[in-house]
């Protein structure tokens, strides 16, 4: 090659490696502008040293707010809207608001910039209130959006139901449609007049609540709708027939249509994820369509009680969010007879019935949240663990109440328990009140001598009722499971810790029995929630370890998703094909372990790359010089 040729090799030699260092310099700057944020909250977090990276590199422009809808519902006025900025993870939406004092408000906006906003307010007046956006890393707001509420004469309505007091017959209780059946001034809804056929006493009083011990299925005081039992105000509205409606137990389709919450037809209260100090306003959503043989459920997963996330929330940010789930449950359940199921997750039932999965989900709740099985991502019984009876030293595992947390993902979801669905806290008080420091006492926060409402279904399609129900005697007593430790295990290796002892407690291997309940009084097969057995331990398996009848078992079957936090998991390695919708991410109810940020390089340049680079620069050189 003449000297001519070696120029022009060389030059195109340092074009490109300069080219490769641009490439490189700029990917690193892109990730500084990525970690940027976490710096500057880290820096402010440090007393002795204020200065953020937006101090000493550059500045945003100041975030842009909107407000989209206000709702004022009397008693909460909801609001709406959007915020746009570069950094949304920093961005706090300031609502202040000025009565008879003045308050402020902080929430936060989702990734996307949406936020909402409840806000309690009983004051019949003029209420002022201003939004802002604030960008605390640089000390920049929006401009305040100025909103004045007049309220002018409102009608009284203590229940929310639309019907003014002075016309509403019964007005505790929300009946918007303001059935009566017999005619007697008192709605449906609270008359007390046609008891079932388990109850052959009426308390003869308007929203009053039953004391009777051998009430098997009487109103309640708070009964709303058509649910019954220990309904306490969550029930569904508009009953189309007086009292307690009774149902078809070889034809559920109806039932489900009435009993499920958080339908469209329904006045949706916003709740809150207690694990954080924003204010989230969250909306349940439920939908059930049905041909002539399966019901299909889809919800997004949000309960409709204030609930919290707990761990994934408070130390990675993974707060409980909105899911699409869809399940399929038969119309008709049907017993299974078959036989001859795997038992690797139920080795009690040896087979005789199919189990319901150790990990994810096992049921529906009525608000269209899951029912996991008792097994959290190592293994262990999450439930026991949270009660003391062992210390979960794999991996953190914190239950909020009501027995439920946030999974990865957002994934909200029920170990055990899931009365919230109907208890209400008094009045000035909160979730938190719901007691559930021991597994014995859970069950008397919605003792009130009446048969439980139903809280979920089974995807064999037989319903799940809560603690109460009725013995052989048909007394209304505390349920009880039929499982118990065995010798020397506390349940630290979850299911195989147990063993199924007959007749210990009230119920069957599966955790459910065949009996009337106010809703079937010919009997039906149906579970209860438990959280102690017989001898007063542990309920285990809380909700349901094998399905009764012929189950639709949602998504993979024959899958492994054990090892979660030891072989597989954030920081770890990838899961299992069909492990979580079979890509990657954690088990069903897996806790976030660890978040582990990945550059976002587009090329990664080695020394060896730099050292090649060098020899070939210095081969051009020497041969240019002859």
């Amino acid at each position: 090659m003449d000297k001519n040729g070696f120029l022009a090799f060389f030059v195109l030699a340092i074009f490109v490696g300069a080219s490769i260092s641009i490439v490189f310099f700029q990917s690193e700057d892109n990730e500084d502008e990525k970690n940027e944020s976490k710096t500057s909250v880290e820096d402010n977090n440090d007393n002795n040293n204020p200065t953020t990276s937006h101090d000493i590199s550059h500045f945003h422009s100041a975030p842009h707010v909107t407000v989209q809808s206000i709702t004022d519902a009397q008693q909460v006025v909801n609001l709406k809207g959007n915020v746009s900025h570069m950094h949304l993870e920093d961005i706090e939406i300031l609502i202040d608001i000025q009565i008879s004092g003045y308050e402020t408000i902080i929430v936060l906006p989702s990734s996307n910039g949406s936020w909402n906003a409840s806000i309690k307010i009983s004051e019949q007046q003029t209420i002022l209130i201003d939004v802002r956006a604030f960008y605390p890393l640089e000390n920049a707001s929006s401009e305040v959006l100025n909103i004045e509420i007049v309220r002018q004469s409102v009608v009284a309505d203590v229940d929310n139901d639309g019907v003014p007091d002075e016309e509403d017959n019964c007005v505790n209780d929300s009946n918007p449609v303001q059935t009566d059946s017999d005619g007697d001034g008192i709605g449906d809804v609270c008359d007390d007049v046609d008891d079932n056929q388990f109850n052959n006493q009426s308390n003869n009083t308007q929203n009053s609540t039953s004391n009777n011990t051998n009430n098997s299925g009487g109103d309640n005081g708070n009964q709303t709708g058509n649910n019954a039992g220990n309904e306490t105000g969550n029930g569904i509205d508009d009953p189309t027939e007086p009292n307690q409606p009774t149902y078809d137990p070889s034809d559920l389709g109806q039932f489900w249509l009435d009993v499920f919450r958080c339908q469209t037809s329904e006045a949706i209260i916003p709740v809150d994820d207690l694990t954080t100090s924003a204010l989230e306003a969250m909306e349940c959503s439920v939908s059930l369509t049905m041909n002539e043989t399966h019901i299909t459920i889809t919800a997004n997963g949000i309960p409709d009680h204030d609930f919290e996330s707990t761990l994934a929330c408070s130390q990675a940010n993974d707060c409980t969010a909105s899911q699409n789930y869809e399940w399929v449950i038969p119309r008709h359940p049907t017993n299974d007879t078959n036989g001859g199921h795997d038992a690797t997750n139920c080795p009690e039932a040896e087979g005789v019935y199919e189990c319901a999965p150790a990990l994810g989900e096992v049921a529906i709740a009525l608000n269209g949240v899951p029912f996991y099985g008792p097994e959290d991502g190592p293994g262990g019984d999450a439930v026991a663990s949270h009660h003391g009876m062992y210390v979960e030293d794999r991996q953190d595992i914190e239950l909020g109440v009501c027995h439920a947390h946030a999974g990865m993902g957002g994934t909200y979801h029920y170990h055990a328990d899931a009365n919230c669905l109907h208890w209400h806290a008094e009045e000035g008080g909160t979730m938190y009140d719901y007691d559930m420091s021991t597994p014995d006492v859970v069950a008397q926060n919605t003792n009130n001598s009446s048969h439980s409402a139903v809280i979920g279904v089974g995807f064999d399609g037989y319903p799940v009722y809560g603690f109460w129900g009725y013995d052989e005697s048909m007394n209304i007593v505390e349920m009880k499971s039929s499982y118990k430790l065995k010798d020397g295990q506390t349940g630290y290796n979850g299911i195989d810790d147990y063993e199924y002892v007959q007749g210990l407690g009230h119920l069957d291997v599966c955790n459910g029995h065949f009996g009337p309940t106010p809703e079937f009084p010919d009997g039906i097969y149906h579970y209860h929630s438990t959280m102690v057995n017989g001898a007063g331990e542990m309920g285990f398996p809380y909700f349901l370890l094998c399905y009764h009848g012929i189950a639709e078992i949602q998504g993979d079957e024959g899958v492994d998703c054990s090892g979660f936090g030891e072989t597989w998991g954030p920081g770890i390695g990838p899961p299992p094909p069909g492990c979580e919708g079979g890509g990657g991410g954690p088990p069903p109810g897996g806790q976030l372990l660890e978040v582990t940020q990945v550059s976002g390089h587009s090329l990664v340049i080695g020394p060896e790359f730099a050292l090649l680079f060098f020899l070939l620069v210095s081969y051009l050189l020497s041969r240019w010089r002859k």
